[in-house]
């Protein structure tokens, strides 16, 4: 007896018309994890899993939809297919979701808004980054590119810059609680900035940064924050309560490594500048000086000329008044000498005047004398004794 039997073909045409025919196989949506994903020629292929099962999944056109990432759970809408030619069952996938997507964008808005309505993100709280830093703390993951990037860049341009490295996980749950207990510790060490810094991530990875602890944490220290968190698409609000956003690590390096060679030319211009206003300024205060003094001495020696002339002025009219007094003194001295001559005795008596005396003394009047005294009459030539004859009183 002849077996029956079809061919491949027309098993799987048969089986691809059962999934054709079976309503419930057609839009409907998966919730499952992503896996092994994958892209060619702009289609994408991974496999949607759960605890019990996985199918493989086939997004074409996936520029569409949303582009899942490994790991992450979705919400998958499509038809089961099955390609005859090849034998394969698929799920075919016209359009992807994020699961909780909407339910976390819209609590990290709320807390977003919250935030800045208490001023965690005013710009007019934000502190400067000094032009020139001389010790700069990093956190960040020791084990990752992130720090090895920042040294590299940073030294390109400069090596003075002392750049330390606190290592913290830079995702996961003991992510938040380690960035806030190390920048509470290092903001009491004096660096002139501290950098947070991550590379890139899925959404997942960063929300540590989203955290309110964290903002909280770089808005109470002191030391100015710059937060390069992710790649340049990538906002956290760790980047809005941070003091500066850099864009990348990277960019967070640029913005510190100021060029010392640079740094030393501008500084040898401006020495030279400043010499050069410094003579300036000197000629200009050596002129003036100078001015000065000769403006000073010739009003010195004006002075001394118009003294000069006042003293000879003064010395003469001295001499003279000194003149006239020894004049005035000659003539009183010699009225007084003519009155003395007038009045000398010798004088009188050589004018033919005697004096007369009496037993030795002056004869004050002729009642001192009675008729036979004997007298000595002194004249200018000499002198004789006489007697008196006779007194006769007026």
């Amino acid at each position: 007896m002849e077996e029956k039997f079809i061919s491949v073909t027309v098993l799987n045409s048969y089986i691809g018309d059962i999934f054709v025919a079976e309503e419930m196989l057609h839009g409907i949506s998966v919730c499952g994890e992503v896996s092994g994903l994958s892209t060619r020629g702009g289609h994408a292929y991974f496999t949607l899993k759960d605890e019990n099962a996985q199918i493989q999944c086939c997004c074409f056109r996936y520029a569409k939809t949303y582009l899942p990432r490994d790991g992450e759970t979705v919400l998958a809408k499509g038809s089961v297919g099955y390609y005859a030619k090849g034998g394969r069952l698929s799920f075919n996938i016209d359009a992807i979701r994020p699961i909780g997507e909407g339910l976390a964008a819209l609590r990290l808005a709320q807390l977003r808004q919250r935030l800045a309505e208490e001023g965690y993100f005013d710009e007019s709280r934000k502190k400067p980054i000094p032009a020139y830093c001389g010790r700069v703390c990093v956190l960040t993951s020791a084990s990752g590119a992130v720090i090895r990037d920042i040294v590299t860049t940073v030294r390109r341009k400069n090596e003075v810059i002392d750049i330390v490295l606190r290592d913290v996980p830079v995702q996961g749950a003991a992510c938040a609680d380690a960035i806030v207990k190390e920048l509470s510790l290092v903001d009491k060490l004096g660096y002139d900035a501290i950098i947070i810094a991550r590379g890139g991530g899925s959404a997942e990875d960063l929300m540590p940064f989203n955290e309110e602890k964290i903002v909280k944490a770089v808005y109470a220290a002191n030391t100015p924050v710059i937060s390069a968190v992710g790649h340049e698409t990538d906002y956290t609000l760790c980047d809005l309560a941070a003091d500066v956003r850099a864009a990348t690590p990277t960019a967070a390096a640029q913005l510190i490594a100021y060029d010392v060679k640079e740094l030393l030319g501008e500084l040898d211009k401006k020495t030279i500048r400043m010499y050069g206003l410094l003579g300036e300024r000197t000629d200009r205060y050596r002129l003036r000086f100078e001015n000065t003094t000769n403006k000073l001495l010739s009003a010195i020696r004006l002075n001394y000329y118009n003294l000069t002339k006042k003293l000879e002025l003064s010395s003469h009219k001295m001499a003279i008044s000194v003149q006239n007094r020894i004049k005035d003194g000659e003539n009183a001295v010699s009225g007084v000498l003519t009155r003395l001559s007038d009045v000398n005795p010798a004088n009188i008596l050589a004018k033919g005047y005697f004096t007369a005396t009496k037993d030795g003394g002056r004869i004050p009047g002729i009642s001192a004398l009675s008729a036979g005294d004997r007298i000595t009459l002194t004249g200018g030539d000499g002198s004789a004794d006489a007697e008196i004859k006779e007194v006769r009183k007026a």
